[in-house]
């Protein structure tokens, strides 16, 4: 079963790397919505996505397989990805005892560098440092950071808060910690992928709220930040777009079977009352993804409270596209833009501070 599951994301992995006018021959006509137009490759992804198999309604996954088949699929996909890029693993304190770490460095890197405190993606329910580990190498290459990818608790075995509750504590380590990840006397922030983002927005807002040191910069990749909305790009892509409204809902109940939980700023940081005294965020944005209005509230929402945003809307393509770096020009192209705008955000840091 795993080495069939590896054989067909590398089948998926050499067709999303043909050319646009073969894969366009393959997909047939663009697919658009309000005026924009799907790239060729986001368009294959979601043809290929369709045979992969699903449990039946009602049937309760076994977590460990779904959680090793996800981590196999990304492993994969990001296979030869940023490979001179030098990794270590650690740990770090969570607020329940140590966490997994990861620590990515540049290449060459000898001196103390920014670094960026990442949380992976996976709807707070799958994920590690392993399924993200070429997104990692790519910040820390193409973004002249060090990169300490932080993993923390899953649920449904460990609901809301306890993840907010391990990255925050993570984050606070490294802070206090921060010559053993190089990054000494240089300025940490913080930064994630959908879950993961709004993990790093929480973790920024708890920093105000408690009046501990914050994070100097925020880089949140298509964030979930609202747990319980109805934004349009729910309707126009809750089905047919990769991640779907099903998936979504799974999610959310596994996250917090409270629903009613969901309203709190800290499992929905786009509710959060007041947005003063965050630190420098780069919002980016999916034009196909469901959560896309979400994350350009957010932005709104910073620039309304004098908060210096840079909101990048990557035109074309899904949710969890940082994830096909490697196959994908276009997610790639994306991403070469995000890690430029990390670079200029770590090097802002180091100027105020």
């Amino acid at each position: 079963m795993r080495l069939s599951l590896r054989l067909a994301t590398l089948a998926a992995r050499a067709a999303l790397s043909l050319p646009d006018r073969v894969i366009r021959a393959i997909v047939g006509a663009p697919v658009q919505v309000e005026g924009a137009q799907l790239s060729p490759t986001a368009q294959l992804l979601i043809a290929l996505e369709r045979f992969v198999p699903r449990s039946a309604p009602g049937v309760v996954p076994d977590m460990a397989a779904v959680r090793r088949d996800y981590d196999i699929v990304s492993s994969v996909m990001h296979a030869g990805v940023a490979s001179e890029v030098q990794v270590r693993d650690t740990s770090v304190t969570g607020a329940r005892g140590p966490l997994a770490a990861r620590v990515y460095s540049p290449p060459g890197a000898s001196g103390p560098l920014p670094v960026l405190v990442f949380f992976h993606g996976g709807g707070f329910v799958v994920g590690s440092a392993t399924s993200h580990d070429g997104i990692c190498r790519f910040l820390s290459l193409h973004g002249g950071v060090r990169v300490v990818s932080v993993e923390y608790s899953l649920a449904p075995e460990h609901p809301y808060p306890a993840a907010v509750d391990d990255t925050y504590a993570a984050f606070l380590h490294v802070v206090a910690n921060v010559e053993r990840f190089g990054g000494e006397g240089l300025a940490v922030g913080v930064g994630g992928d959908s879950a993961g983002g709004a993990l790093a927005a929480v973790v920024a807002q708890r920093c105000v709220d408690d009046a501990v040191t914050k994070p100097a910069f925020n880089l949140m990749l298509y964030p979930a930040v609202d747990g319980m909305g109805e934004h349009p790009a729910r309707q126009l892509f809750g089905r047919g777009f990769f991640i779907e409204t099903d998936t979504i809902d799974w999610y959310r109940s596994c996250y917090s079977p409270e629903l009613e939980r969901l309203f709190e700023p800290y499992a929905s940081p786009l509710r959060a009352p007041d947005f003063h005294g965050l630190p420098p965020t780069c919002v980016v944005t999916a034009a196909f993804d469901p959560l896309r209005d979400e994350g350009a509230e957010y932005a709104e929402r910073l620039r309304a409270a004098s908060v210096p945003v840079t909101h990048l809307h990557c035109d074309g393509l899904v949710h969890g596209f940082a994830s096909f770096i490697s196959c994908d020009r276009h997610a790639r192209r994306a991403m070469r833009n995000v890690a430029t705008e990390l670079r200029r955000l770590a090097a802002a840091s180091i100027m105020s501070g």
